[in-house]
């Protein structure tokens, strides 16, 4: 196997400024992400990691002995109105933390993320140095740790950044185990069990990681063993075993009918989208915000510098596991940033090359150049910088959280359903109460782009949503003016119990 060229550095720089040029991208990555390290989880997608909080902390109520029966009970009931998704892996890692720490701390959980993130981050840096160079690795590790978007989502608790870590460390196996494949039998066959027991947790951690493992094993076998010799090779057929293992018994056995279920509600359901050009130009849009268009192009154009071409396909494959995710679930793709975190690491081995080329066109340049060029790449790298750091400690989330806890306090007790901050999510985690949720505005309207000439019947829905229900805590006080039918079957049928202090509640026991 050919090996690719030995690193390019700047004209006069040793391997001890590239080691500097490496600590200072992964502590600079790391302050941003540890900075405001105990905020509450408000910051990024509150509904998903309230979700996430609200099961770890079940889970830790569930298992430690001394624990208040009634707590326990209160805990366990917040989370009836989740819907399994997925195994619940890093909560239950998280509530196991919890358990050995004596106490639940949130915060846990945001130092597994960025954990995740970091050990994904050097799975991701020798990939790259092995398709290119150091220096292209340098770009990898830099746009991966230190683009704004990738620092906010990679601290949130959610299986996603365990998703993002978990496709680097298979991807880096199984290019380990090609470049290796002919030397020796048994070290073959190591790196082959290896790599499928990566992908098989990684997809049972999330099932979308199919999208980009799928493509980017097939392609790494094809392009190293063909087809072949790979449907003879027994370490192809133990890999794929093992890839297949875990997420088959999990969603084809255990959730089968929950993963039937949200493919048709979340992937079916909006197919007529793919035929709208609005549909790709709002797709385009939350990309521009998030990676910046410019960026995308440059990573595309970036390809053609691989060395070898078996390294641009692969990194292509990638790419278009996620272009396919996206047409599979067009309505999310749009509204949930979280969904294109896999793209940046995509984007970042995408521009290795490039980084490459341009630290090898600038080695060759007069000295002044090359001094220019160092303050332009540091503003490049210190201004988003900055702007991630105080936008995060300009957001404090801690009398939110405070004063949902008073909320929860005062509500009487009995069965709620509310029109209240993601999902109920926030007052069933801080206030300890269980909510059953009322659609919004927006859900009003998904339901529609679903659903073509979809008509909701009032009456039926609300005497279907407060069947059994006591109070209706409204905390979305612009939402409920928005849904005037709900607004006025509230203020004409049901007393008033409470206003003020950011909520209403109604009494439904006592229509009048």
């Amino acid at each position: 196997m050919n090996q690719p060229s030995s690193p390019i550095s700047f004209k006069g720089w040793s391997l001890s400024w590239q080691a500097s040029i490496f600590a200072g991208i992964v502590f600079l990555g790391l302050f941003l992400r540890l900075t405001d390290l105990t905020d509450p989880p408000l910051d990024f997608h509150p509904t998903r990691q309230l979700r996430s909080a609200l099961l770890a902390r079940s889970f830790y109520y569930q298992m430690l002995p001394s624990a208040d029966p009634v707590l326990r009970q209160t805990a366990l009931e917040t989370t009836y109105t989740l819907e399994s998704l997925e195994p619940p892996l890093f909560e239950r890692l998280v509530a196991f933390t919890y358990l050995l720490a004596g106490g639940e701390s949130l915060w846990f959980a945001r130092l597994y993320a960025i954990l995740f993130w970091f050990i994904g981050g050097l799975a991701y840096f020798d990939l790259a140095r092995r398709m290119t160079s150091l220096n292209g690795a340098l770009t990898t590790l830099a746009y991966y740790l230190l683009l704004p978007f990738s620092i906010v989502a990679s601290r949130s608790f959610q299986p996603d950044p365990l998703m993002v870590m978990g496709i680097g460390l298979t991807v880096w196996s199984a290019y380990r185990w090609a470049e290796i494949s002919g030397q020796a039998a048994h070290s073959s066959l190591r790196w082959a069990v290896l790599t499928g027991f990566l992908a098989g947790l990684t997809v049972l951690a999330k099932v979308t990681a199919a999208y980009y493992l799928v493509p980017a094993l097939t392609i790494l076998v094809l392009t190293h063993w063909g087809l072949r010799r790979a449907l003879t090779d027994k370490s192809v057929w133990l890999a794929a075993f093992f890839t297949g293992l875990f997420p088959a018994l999990f969603y084809l056995i255990f959730a089968r009918q929950a993963s039937a279920n949200w493919f048709a509600q979340w992937g079916l359901s909006f197919t007529q989208q793919l035929l709208q050009p609005r549909f790709y130009i709002l797709w385009l849009k939350l990309l521009d915000t998030l990676m910046d268009l410019t960026v995308l192009a440059l990573a595309a154009f970036s390809l053609i510098f691989f060395p070898r071409s078996k390294d641009r396909w692969l990194v292509s494959g990638m790419a278009a596991g996620y272009f396919l995710f996206g047409l599979s679930v067009p309505h999310q793709i749009n509204t949930h940033e979280y969904y294109s975190l896999v793209l940046v690491p995509i984007l970042a081995l995408a521009l290795a090359p490039l980084g490459e080329r341009i630290f090898s066109l600038l080695s060759i340049q007069p000295a002044p150049w090359r001094y220019l060029a160092l303050p332009l790449i540091l503003l490049a790298i210190a201004y988003p910088s900055w702007i991630t750091y105080s936008g995060m400690i300009g957001n404090n989330y801690d009398g939110e959280a405070a004063g949902w806890r008073e909320m929860g306090a005062a509500l009487p007790s009995g069965a709620i359903i509310g029109l209240t901050h993601d999902y109920g999510t926030r007052i069933a985690y801080y206030g300890w109460r269980p909510v059953q949720a009322w659609l919004t505005v927006a859900d009003f309207a998904m339901l529609a782009k679903r659903n073509q000439g979809y008509s909701e019947d009032f009456e039926a829905l609300f005497a279907e949503k407060t069947q059994g229900m006591d109070y209706f805590l409204v905390t979305l006080l612009g939402e409920l003016d928005a849904q005037s039918m709900l607004k006025a079957r509230l203020y004409d049928h049901y007393p008033l119990l409470h206003e003020g202090k950011g909520y209403l509640l109604f009494d439904l026991r006592h229509p009048h």
